[in-house]
């Protein structure tokens, strides 16, 4: 696979104790080079607890937090840049397992860095295990090489030879990727009421939609640990990935249609209806519109509708692309907070999913003449 090596925030989540609690706990410490300016203090999902003005680099910050789960906390300082991928580091991530954790960290070429942390002895024991795999380093020295041909190749000369040096370093990565992942997982069977090696293993696991690989997972590891963030989370996946199965009453949500009025999937009920995933921006999406299009012409005297869901974040855009590409049901843009997308496992576009007049669904993924076959099969 050809990448670029990017700084991703990755959502990971770990600690010790017993079951989460909110607690009032305290932030503080320096961010050398920082400067008076603001920092932001982020929940594992990235939504602000709190902000504050840092006064020639020191903050400090009291607030309500869950300790205890094992989730992942974030400092961001926006004036080193936004959050998500980026090649510099506005950002930095800690465990909180006490109710007073003292920060050193230090920005150098708006990269901000992590230079010590007291009060989180979860995060000392992730380190200690982390750092003790043998793929790190290798990993490490592999990823300079490899930045260095994709540079070649991207920005000098996108030349055969560069293509397969590129290649090449890629597929190194990706066997180290591999060799890290096994010596993660070969920890599981002597640490199973460690979080800290969960977690790390959990970071693979999450990335899967196969149900009993991931409900085996999670035996793996003592029942003491099972309110770990992390291991929750993977148990909401199982839980949403049977809600959608065939056969399963299709999880009903509400959204806000092109006049602001709200739909309900249920209110559908009685018809065959076409539950599809979209965006303006989406290709491949845009290129499917006509196959619904036309299936909705043959089928609409049968009993047979759509429901459009949009996962545009521009509502002009996505009015003007319904427009444009002439789809006369009914169509609604998806809103963060009601996460249609989360709730059907949505993970690319074009998605969608057939449910029948009592609700249930009876087919998925329907692209192309498929969706004309279905409908032909089930609408008699």
């Amino acid at each position: 696979m050809i990448r670029k090596i990017l700084v991703v925030l990755s959502l990971v989540f770990l600690g010790l104790g017993t079951d989460a609690q909110i607690k009032k706990v305290t932030v503080q410490g320096e961010i050398k080079n920082l400067g008076n300016n603001e920092l932001v203090l982020l929940n594992v999902d990235q939504s602000v607890i709190e902000k504050t003005q840092t006064k020639d680099g020191k903050f400090k910050i009291t607030a309500d937090m869950e300790i205890g789960d094992m989730r992942h906390y974030y400092l961001h300082a926006p004036s080193l840049g936004p959050l998500g991928p980026s090649m510099n580091i506005p950002v930095i991530s800690f465990y909180i397992c006490t109710t007073k954790i003292e920060i050193q960290a230090a920005v150098k070429d708006k990269n901000m860095s992590l230079t010590s942390i007291k009060g989180s002895p979860c995060g000392d024991e992730y380190n200690k295990l982390y750092n003790n795999l043998s793929a790190n380093k290798e990993i490490e020295a592999a990823t300079k090489p490899y930045n260095e041909v994709f540079n070649l190749y991207n920005n000098v000369a996108q030349t055969p030879e560069n293509l397969e040096k590129l290649k090449a370093a890629g597929a190194q990565l990706d066997q180290l990727f591999k060799k890290k992942q096994d010596e993660i997982t070969a920890l599981i069977p002597k640490h199973r009421k460690s979080m800290p090696v969960a977690v790390m293993a959990s970071m693979y696991t999450m990335s899967t939609d196969d149900v009993p690989k991931m409900e085996a997972f999670l035996k793996q590891f003592d029942p003491s640990i099972q309110h770990c963030y992390y291991l929750k989370q993977i148990q909401k996946k199982i839980d949403r990935l049977k809600s959608i199965a065939i056969g399963q009453q299709a999880p009903d949500f509400e959204l806000n249609d092109l006049d602001g009025k709200g739909v309900k999937l249920s209110a559908l009920k009685g018809k065959y209806v076409l539950l599809d995933f979209w965006a303006s921006w989406c290709g491949p999406c845009r290129k499917e519109n006509p196959t619904v299009v036309k299936a909705y012409d043959n089928y609409k005297a049968k009993g047979f509708t759509v429901l459009g869901v949009s996962l545009d974040s521009s509502e002009p855009a996505w009015r003007k692309a319904v427009k444009e590409d002439g789809m006369p049901w009914v169509q609604v843009l998806n809103d963060k907070k009601v996460g249609a997308e989360r709730l059907y496992e949505v993970k690319g576009i074009p998605a969608n999913f057939l449910i029948d007049p009592q609700g249930k669904i009876i087919a998925t993924n329907l692209r192309g003449p498929a969706l004309e076959q279905a409908l032909e099969k089930f609408i008699k």
